[in-house]
C-alpha cells in the first residue's frame, strides 16, 4: 500500500510537469513571435532577431520532448495503477463473497452476484486503466493553464472567466442527473446478467417443458429496458458536452473582440493575443476531456455502488474475538438444546442429541422437518439462535471456523465438480495431495473402476458441474473427495439419494469405507443407508420425535414404521430429506 501511494505521488509530479510544459510552451511561443519575429529596432520598425528566435524555437523543442516523455509515463504509470488496484478490488470482492454465509447466497440471485464481478468491476477498470490518465493530467493542467493565461495577460483572463458560472451550474446539474442514471443503468445490466445466468443454468428445465418463448419475452424485455435506459443516459450526455464546447466557444470569441480593441490601443502584443487564444483552448480542453471522462467516472461511481454493497455486507459467520484454532478432533459431537429460524418462525425447536467419537447417527423424516438444517449447523453455515453447537466440548462459535471446517466432511445429494479432471475435483478437499494419495482415494471408493471406462482414466477432463457423468459417478468422485480429506467428523445429506442402479452397489461400498472410524450424521431416505447407524433419531416439526436402533424403531407403531413403509412393495425406504 505504501508503495502504491509513493508511485501515486510520484504520477501527480509527472503530471505537474507535463502541465508545466504545455503551458510554458506557449509562453516560449509568445516570446518567440514578440521578441523574435516582431522584434524592432530603436526606429519602431520590424526587423526580427534571428539569434533569439533561434534560441526560443531550440527551448521550445526541449520543452515539447520533455512534455512527450512525461506523458508517456504518466499513462504508464498510471495504468499500472490502475490495474494494480483493479486486482486488489476484484481479488477483495471474491475474497469476502467466500467469506458470506450461505443465507446471502439464498437470499440473492446469482446473475446479480456476477455481475458485480464481471460488468461492474471493468466499468471501474475501463475508469482506471483509461479515463484515470486522461482526469489526472487535465484535472493537473486545467489550473497551470488558468495561472498561465492571466500571466500571458489578466485582462484576458478575467474575460474568458465569464462563462464559468454557467458552466459550474451546468456540471452540477451533469452530475446529479447522470449519476442517478447510471445507477439505474448498472440495475439494468445486472438483471440482463442474472436472466442470463438464471436461463443458462435451468436450460434443460426450459426446453424440456417448452418454454423458450416464454424465457425470450422476458429477456426481450429486460434488454428492451437496458436500452432505454442507455439512450436516456446518452440523451443526458448529448445535452451536456455539446453545451461545454460552446461556452468554449463563447469564450473564445469574446477574447478575440477584447484582444483586438486591446491591440488597437497598443495595449497588448500579437504575441499575447495568440499565446491567450492557445491557451484558452488548454482551459476548456480539460473541460471537454473531463467532460468526455466523466460519463467513465459515473458510470464506474455507480458500479462502485454495488461493489460497495457486497464488501458493506457482513457475514453472519465468521470467528470471533479470541476465536482459538481447534486441535486433532476426537469427533465428539453435542447438539444442545438448538432453536433456529431463517426468518420469524423457528425451524428448530429444542433439539438435543450427543454422537460419541466414531458413532454414527441417522436423521430421517418427511421433507422439510429440518433435518438438513441440522446438518447446515453442523457445518456452521449457520450459527443457532439459542443453544449450542459443540466439538470436543467447544461452542463452534468460539474456535476458528478455519481449523474446524479443516476436520469436517459433508457429502451432499447433488454434488458438485468443477470443471478439471476427475483428479483434480479429489484433489480439490487436499490441495497438496500427491497423486498417489489421490489415486488410493480413489481406488478405495470405486473410482478408478468409472474412470477405468472414461478416457484419460483419472485426468479424464470433467465439465462445469460434472455434466457428461451419472449421479451416481459423480457422489462416487465427491466421496473420493470426502475420503481424501479424512475428514473427523462426516455428514452425509442425502448422499445416496438419486443413485443409478449401476453405481448403487460401489456407493454402498464406498460409504462403509467413508464412515470407518468417523463420528458421522446420515440424512438419508433408503433403509439401506440407514441400517448403517448405531442409532436412528426421528425429527418431525423440527424436534427430534423418536430415536433408537432400526429393530427398535420398526417394533413399536410409530412415524419411522409409517417412514419405512412409504412405497409399498421392494425394499421399504424413507420419505425424502428437507
Amino acid at each position: 500500500m505504501e508503495g502504491r501511494k509513493l508511485a501515486a505521488a510520484l504520477m501527480l509530479l509527472v503530471g505537474a510537469g507535463n502541465a508545466a510544459a504545455q503551458t510554458g510552451g506557449w509562453l516560449l511561443v509568445r516570446n518567440a513571435i514578440d521578441k523574435g519575429i516582431l522584434a524592432r529596432d530603436t526606429h519602431g520598425a520590424i526587423v526580427g532577431d534571428v539569434h533569439h528566435l533561434t534560441i526560443v524555437v531550440g527551448i521550445y523543442l526541449g520543452v515539447a520532448a520533455a512534455g512527450w516523455w512525461l506523458q508517456a509515463r504518466l499513462i504508464r504509470g498510471l495504468a499500472k495503477i490502475g490495474q494494480a488496484v483493479v486486482i486488489g478490488l476484484r481479488r477483495d470482492l471474491f475474497d469476502h463473497l467466500t467469506g458470506l454465509s450461505l443465507r446471502y447466497f439464498s437470499q440473492q440471485k446469482a446473475g446479480w452476484i456476477i455481475a458485480r464481478l464481471t460488468s461492474d468491476v471493468d466499468a471501474v477498470s475501463d475508469v482506471l486503466s483509461q479515463g484515470m490518465p486522461t482526469l489526472v493530467s487535465n484535472v493537473i493542467l486545467l489550473p497551470a493553464a488558468v495561472t498561465a493565461l492571466l500571466i500571458a495577460d489578466w485582462r484576458l483572463g478575467l474575460v474568458s472567466f465569464a462563462v464559468l458560472p454557467p458552466a459550474l451550474i451546468l456540471s452540477r446539474w451533469f452530475q446529479r442527473v447522470s449519476h442517478a442514471a447510471n445507477v439505474e443503468q448498472r440495475n439494468r445490466i445486472a438483471a440482463v446478467t442474472a436472466q442470463i445466468a438464471e436461463s443458462v443454468a435451468g436450460m434443460a428445465v426450459v426446453q424440456a417443458f417448452n418454454r423458450e418463448r416464454r424465457f425470450q419475452a422476458e429477456f426481450d424485455a429486460l434488454n428492451e429496458a437496458n436500452r432505454a435506459q442507455s439512450t436516456y443516459v446518452q440523451k443526458i450526455f448529448s445535452s451536456f458536452f455539446p453545451s461545454i464546447e460552446f461556452l468554449g466557444v463563447l469564450a473564445t470569441g469574446a477574447v478575440l473582440y477584447v484582444g483586438s480593441h486591446l491591440y488597437q490601443h497598443d495595449t497588448l502584443t500579437i504575441g499575447t493575443l495568440i499565446t491567450a487564444i492557445y491557451l484558452l483552448q488548454l482551459v476548456f480542453q480539460p473541460l471537454q476531456e473531463l467532460s468526455d471522462v466523466y460519463g467513465q467516472l459515473q458510470s464506474a461511481g455507480a458500479a462502485m455502488v454495488k461493489i460497495a454493497s457486497i464488501l458493506d455486507e457482513e457475514s453472519e459467520i465468521g470467528d470471533r474475538p479470541g476465536a482459538q484454532p481447534l486441535p486433532r478432533l476426537e469427533g465428539d459431537l453435542e447438539i444442545d438444546s438448538v432453536v433456529f429460524a431463517y426468518g420469524k418462525d423457528p425451524v428448530l425447536h429444542g433439539v438435543s442429541f450427543h454422537l460419541a467419537p466414531g458413532s454414527c447417527f441417522a436423521l430421517v423424516g418427511e421433507s422439510g422437518h429440518g433435518k438438513s438444517t441440522l446438518a447446515r449447523l453442523i457445518g456452521r453455515h449457520y450459527d443457532p439462535d439459542e443453544g449450542a453447537v459443540r466439538v470436543d466440548g467447544h461452542d463452534l462459535r468460539d474456535v476458528q471456523l478455519r481449523s474446524y471446517r479443516r476436520q469436517l466432511g459433508v457429502v451432499l445429494q447433488d454434488p458438485f465438480l468443477f470443471s478439471g479432471t476427475i483428479a483434480t475435483n479429489i484433489r480439490f478437499a487436499k490441495p497438496d495431495a500427491t497423486d498417489d494419495e489421490v489415486a488410493a482415494a480413489a481406488a478405495a471408493v470405486g473410482v478408478d473402476r468409472v474412470a477405468a471406462r472414461l478416457s484419460g482414466g483419472l485426468d479424464h477432463e470433467v465439465r462445469e458441474g460434472g455434466a457428461g457423468l451419472s449421479a451416481g459417478e459423480r457422489q462416487l468422485i465427491s466421496i473420493a473427495r470426502a475420503l481424501l480429506a479424512d475428514p473427523r467428523i462426516l455428514v452425509l445429506d442425502e448422499a445416496t439419494s438419486n443413485i443409478d442402479r449401476p453405481t448403487e452397489v460401489l456407493i454402498e461400498q464406498a460409504l462403509d469405507r467413508l464412515l470407518k472410524g468417523r463420528t458421522s450424521i446420515i440424512i438419508a431416505h433408503r433403509l439401506s443407508t440407514v441400517r448403517r447407524a448405531d442409532e436412528i433419531l426421528v425429527v418431525e416439526n423440527g424436534q427430534v420425535i423418536q430415536r433408537g436402533s432400526e429393530k427398535e424403531l420398526l417394533a413399536v407403531d410409530g412415524p419411522f414404521r409409517r417412514l419405512a413403509h412409504t412405497l409399498e412393495g421392494g425394499e421399504p425406504e424413507l420419505a425424502a430429506a428437507g
